[in-house]
């Protein structure tokens, strides 16, 4: 019995151990104040190859990218899919028939400022992350759709 109680006693501290906030560290926090000085950051996480600090800055909700020694990687807000302009929008439909845009974001690293869309195509139960430029060029596509065969 002490075995029994010893174990579960040991489970539930590991449990609340892993349960706490991530803490970032210093260099991250300072260059996330350095880059947005008025932003209120909502939560710090660590995805094991970046930091990403989830943030709202006048109004703007907003993540940041770091690596763990604090140097900025880039930044994404949500936008409405109208700012991509004509242009880009006609792009991605032409290519792109019968999706419809679920979701999008503008991607600002060091290089310049690219748009990240996640379109669906419901009929056909299928869908695409998809970055376009400016110029609503599309520069890369990944094919998000997962083939279900367990019952084949």
């Amino acid at each position: 019995m002490k075995k029994v109680t010893l174990t579960i006693a040991t489970i539930l501290l590991a449990g609340s151990l892993f349960a706490q906030d991530f803490k970032p560290p210093a260099p991250a926090v300072s260059a996330m104040k350095a880059k947005y000085p008025t932003a209120e950051v909502d939560e710090w996480y660590d995805d094991e190859t970046e930091l990403i600090c989830y943030f709202e800055d006048n109004g703007e909700f907003g993540s940041a990218f770091f690596t763990k020694k604090g140097v900025w990687i880039r930044s994404e807000f949500p936008m409405d899919e109208m700012e991509l302009g004509e242009v880009a929008l006609d792009q991605i439909f032409k290519k792109y028939k019968d999706y419809e845009i679920m979701e999008s974001l503008k991607v600002t690293d060091t290089k310049g400022t690219t748009f990240k869309i996640y379109i669906y195509n419901a009929i056909i139960e299928s869908d695409y992350l998809i970055t376009v430029d400016k110029g609503g060029k599309i520069i890369s596509e990944e094919n998000l759709t997962v083939e279900d065969d367990s019952f084949e």
